[in-house]
Formats: C-alpha cells, structure tokens, sequence
C-alpha cells in the first residue's frame, strides 16, 4: 500500500503545474456552484419583495452551472489522463497490475478532490460576500444578508464527489480497454494524417446554415423561445462538423499551395496542425461556441437590465392604470381620493379614453391580418379621434376612413393599411401617451384612431375597454399601500389593475436577477474558455517541442521559430472569436425578436450594449492570446 500512495503522491508533485491549474478549475467551480446553492437557500433573499422569482431565476442558473461543471471537468481530466498514460504503462511493464494501476489513481484522484474541495468553499464563502453585494445593488434591496450555509457546503461537497466518482469510473473503464502496457506506446504514438470529410463539411454548413435562417428569419411571437432554440441546436451541431472538417480541408488546400506552404513559419504551422486537427477542429468548435454563449447571454441580459424603464413606461405610461369594461363612476373617483388621503398621496390628473378590445393578429408591411396561433405578433385596438385628441392637447382632424397609428416599435411606414377587405389611408404619429400593452401580452400593440366611434367599431367589432390613468407624488411605500387598498376597495383583477411602483419591483427583481446569474454564468464560462485555451496551448507546446528542436537543429533560428510559432497560434486561435462574431451576427434578430417579447423595442439600445460586449469579450481574448502564447513559446524553445 506504501508503494501506491508514494507513486501516487510522485505523479501529483511530478505534473505540479498540470494538476495545480486542474485544482484550480475544479476549486473555482466548486466556489461558484457554492454561492448558487448559498443563494438558493438565503432567507433573507427569499423574504425580499418577488423573492420567489429573484430564487427561480438563480434555479435556472445553478442548472447550466452544473452543466457547465460536470463538461469542463471531464475536458480537463482528458489533459491529465494523457499524461498519466506513460506513467501508468512503465508501471505496468515494471510488474504492477491492473488493480494496482486502480489503486493509483484512486489516491491520485481522492487527492485532487479533497484539495479542491477544501480550496474551493474558502473561495465560496470569501466571495459570497461579493456576490452580495453586487445583488444588492442590483435589485436596490439593502436588506440582504449573507451568512455560511452548512447545507450548501454538504451540497457542493456531495455534488462534486459524485463528479469525481464519474470521472474516477470513466478512467478505470478506459484502463479496462486497454492493454496497460500500450499504454506506454500510445503516449508517444503520432496520429495520421486526417482524410478529407466532405460529407461531414457539407452536412456541417448545411446544419449552419438552417441554424442561421432560423435565428434570421424568427418573429417576435409565442413560439420565438421554440424557434431559437432550435437555431441553437442547429449552430451547435454545424460548429462542430464545419470546424473539425473544414479545418483540415483548408489547412490541405494552404498545403496545395507552394508558395504559400513552402515558407518556414507556414510550413511548420500547417504540418504540425495538420495532424492533430480532429482533436483541434473540436476544442476550437467548444471555445467558439463558449464565447457565443457569453456574447449571447451577457448582451441579452444586460439589455433587459438597462432597458427596464422602456417596459415600465409602456405597461404603466401612468402611475396607475386601470382597464375595464365599464366607466369609472362619481362614487369610485371619490372612493380614489379617499383612499389617496388616508395613504397621505397626491392624485395627479385623471385622464381616461375608450378603445375596443384588442384584437389579436399578424402586422406585415401594409395589412393587418386577424389570427391566433404561434405566428400571431400583434394586438389592434381602435379609439375615436376625440379621445386622442384630448388626451394629447392636440387638435388633429379625420374624415371618411382616414387613420391615425401608432406602434411602440415605430416600424411601420407604409401610407396604407389593409384589415380585412378594406383599404385605409394612414399617418403613423410617433406618440401617444397612453399606449399601453392590454394585459401585459408579449405582443406588440397596435393603436387605430379613427375619425368616429363607428368606425372604430367596423375595423374592430369587440367590446369597449376604459382606461383610466393618473399620477401619485408621495413616497413609494405610501404609493404601494394605497394601490394595494385601492385595487381590493374597488374589487379590480390583476388584469384590469397595474401600478407602475409595483412593476418597477418586480423588473427590478426579474431583470436584476437576470444580470446577476448571467454574470456568473459569464464568469464561469469566460474561466473555462480560458482554461481550455491554456490546456490547448500546453498540449500543443508539448506536442511541437521535438519538432522544433529537431528543425532548429538543421538551421532554423530563433527569430523563425518565433515567426512559426506566432503563425501556428495565430491561425488557429483567432478562428473561435471571429466564429462567435459571426454566430452572433447571425443571431442577432433573434436576440432582438426574443427581447421584443418582454417590449424592448430600442434597437440603439441592443446596439450599444451588443458592440460593447463584444469590444470587452475580443479585449479579453486577445489578453489569453498573448499569455497562452508566451506559454507555448515557452514550451516549444524549452522543452520539459
């Protein structure tokens, strides 16, 4: 037993820098996926207003951590495994058995974990207090309290040992399937040369390809989520086939090339690539589509963050809103100010109109079609001139059949508009006060003004909503109190009742929840992009540090090994960032069309934050590049 726990322990001190950053993953996963189950159990959290929502959203989160967790660490364990494989085959040729080899990398493993166990819930537990505090300041909550949580520590510790037991489990099958003693071959077995997949190239851009006129041509309607999902199976798949076969075709045709291939820094690149593509054509597909999934989920969520008041304003262009089918009564506006004088708040203005009920449907480039279904992206509702004009000072004149619009988007610029059988001349206004979205839909509304009530009524035929709206000043306790009082005095549904204090909470919970796991998630991703790009470069230094002694041997310098090696990096690095730049160029009216869903329509806005985004993420990128190359430079000049 002594001799497994001294060849053990040589193993672990021996590969100090490969198992140091293996710890070093695996314990910065194990702190993050702490402070998810930390979050989850908080009772402050929980008890703060939409607590529960603020916990579901986390729920989601600590889903892909996990995911993202249970991948990296079997990638990571694919780098340690290889290197174990001369070790274990000397072990063997020098008489050990099988279930000596087990015994080793029980020990071995055992040791990884209780390391990065004990490592990873102090990172947990210190920057808890962090993560506190950057949630705090998102939902503007200061009541939040973080505190150790012993139940998520058992979590964590449980969750991570049955990782390791996979991992552990993979190894000894992997051990099973092989003879020991090959082993000691295989790790110094060179690979052929790959053949050329056109099939799978082809299958690839065709997968990328459906994957794109998906994301593209996706509407903002009740199957939007559906439709991008799809895209994102599609993308992923293509990614992988194109970047594993088209990878090896382009480095075969810069082959083809003589005076292309027949310069030193390009001869040693593309030869030195060209025979571990399969294995690079993967790891590069998994870094591209890492840093889409950052682009995709930072850009989202902080579009919906910073985009907050544009929902605020279009569900409650007023403090306080109501829609019913019947008109507010003498004895009600008095009940209203009652209430507003027992919960010391002042009632702006009243200002009420009558429109038809909504009604749901398509809105093309010049015609209205009525339809419910996945595909339905609007609702029209009609009102009379009068109520427009009093409603915005204004003194605007219709006759016959002539139309006002008005969409929130402002996407519509057509002069006609068909509904039904009839053609309607139209001026599109660019506002109107009190557009509001009828029971907070997902879809976009439509507003009609109409020269009298008996036109709205023909292009619309539904019952009449009334919608009344006013402004409070008082603080937003008191504004809370009396919208709570007054929806229960005059018996109003959630659906004919929003005030505006309350879905400032509510975004603010949703949407700062939103911002605070994606960050997270980002983090966890962007950490382990980057570890996948060190491992990468190491096993690539590794791998080409023979080859370049023996051509430094025969002539090549210094300054052309640097050329070769700055050419080799160059190539294959850059691949991945200029895929998810293309991935999210392609997803981009997708992003934009789900985010219509919660009515953020500003496409400055998206705009901004998505060239932001992705100016952060290739600033980042190009930092790893030039760390990770020093590395490989290293290796390559100065082989172990």
């Amino acid at each position: 037993m002594m001799i497994h726990w001294k060849l053990a322990s040589h193993s672990l001190t021996h590969h100090l820098r490969e198992n140091g950053l293996f710890i070093l993953a695996s314990s910065v996963l194990i702190a993050i996926n702490y402070i998810f189950w930390n979050l989850l159990g908080n009772r402050t959290l929980k008890n703060t207003t939409n607590g529960d929502i603020i916990i579901n959203v986390i729920g989601i989160g600590l889903v892909f951590v996990v995911m993202i967790a249970i991948i990296f660490m079997f990638y990571v364990n694919s780098f340690l495994i290889k290197q174990r494989n001369q070790e274990l085959g000397l072990y063997n040729m020098l008489g050990l058995t099988k279930t000596d080899l087990r015994l080793i990398l029980l020990i071995e493993n055992a040791g990884l974990y209780i390391v990065s166990l004990v490592i990873g819930l102090i990172l947990g537990t210190t920057f808890i207090q962090l993560a506190f505090l950057v949630l705090q300041r998102l939902l503007a909550d200061y009541r939040l309290k973080e505190s150790f949580s012993l139940t998520a520590s058992i979590t964590v510790t449980i969750l991570f040992g049955g990782i390791f037991l996979a991992i552990l489990i993979y190894d000894f099958l992997r051990l099973r399937q092989v003879r020991p003693a090959d082993l000691w071959r295989a790790a110094g077995t060179g690979e052929r040369e790959p053949q050329n997949r056109w099939i799978v190239g082809l299958i690839g851009l065709l997968s990328l390809g459906a994957g794109y006129l998906i994301a593209v041509t996706t509407k903002p309607n009740a199957g939007s989520i559906v439709r991008f999902m799809i895209a994102v199976i599609f993308v992923v798949l293509g990614t992988y086939l194109v970047f594993i076969a088209g990878s090896i075709s382009l480095l075969k045709f810069l082959k083809s090339k003589p005076h292309f291939y027949y310069q030193p820094n390009h001869f040693i690149s593309i030869s030195g690539m060209l025979y571990r593509m399969k294995q690079n054509g993967a790891g590069l597909a998994s870094i591209c589509l890492l840093c889409t999934t950052i682009l995709v989920t930072v850009i989202a969520t902080t579009s919906l963050f910073v985009g907050e008041q544009n929902l605020v304003q279009l569900w409650n262009p007023y403090d306080v809103i109501t829609m019913t089918n019947r008109p507010a009564t003498a004895r009600m506006i008095m009940q209203t100010q009652q209430i507003a004088k027992q919960y010391h708040v002042e009632l702006g203005a009243d200002q009420h109109y009558r429109m038809t009920t909504p009604t749901a449907g398509i809105l093309t480039a010049n015609r209205f079609q009525r339809n419910e279904s996945a595909k339905t992206s609007h609702q029209l509702s009609t009102m009379s001139i009068e109520s427009y004009n009093r409603i915005q000072g204004t003194h605007q004149k219709l006759v016959g059949n002539q139309l006002l619009m008005y969409t929130p988007d402002n996407h519509y610029h057509n002069k006609q508009l068909i509904i039904g059988k009839h053609k309607y001349p139209v001026k599109v206004i660019p506002n109107f006060k009190m557009a509001v979205s009828y029971e907070h839909s997902i879809f976009k509304p439509v507003f009609i003004v109409t020269a009298n009530q008996r036109v709205a009524k023909a292009i619309n035929p539904t019952p009449w909503l009334y919608i009344r709206g006013f402004n409070l000043q008082g603080s937003k306790k008191n504004q809370k109190r009396f919208a709570l009082a007054l929806q229960q005095k005059q018996h109003l549904r959630n659906d004919e009742f929003s005030a505006k204090v309350s879905q400032q909470s509510l975004f603010k919970s949703l949407f700062g929840g939103f911002l605070f796991v994606g960050i997270l998630i980002s983090f966890t991703m962007s950490f382990a992009t980057a570890l996948i790009i060190y491992y990468k470069q190491v096993s690539e230094g590794i791998a080409d540090a023979e080859r370049f002694k023996t051509m430094q041997q025969v002539g090549l310098s210094q300054l052309e090994s640097k050329k070769a090696i700055h050419s080799q990096v160059l190539l294959v690095f850059m691949l991945p960032i200029v895929g998810a730049v293309v991935h999210l160029g392609f997803a981009f009216p997708a992003i934009r069309s789900v985010l219509t869903i919660f009515s953020m329509y500003r496409l400055s806005l998206l705009m901004i934050v998505s060239l932001v985004t992705i100016v952060l993420l290739v600033a980042c990128y190009l930092i790893i590049y030039w760390l990770t190359t020093k590395v490989y430079q290293r290796l390559v000049t100065h082989p172990l």
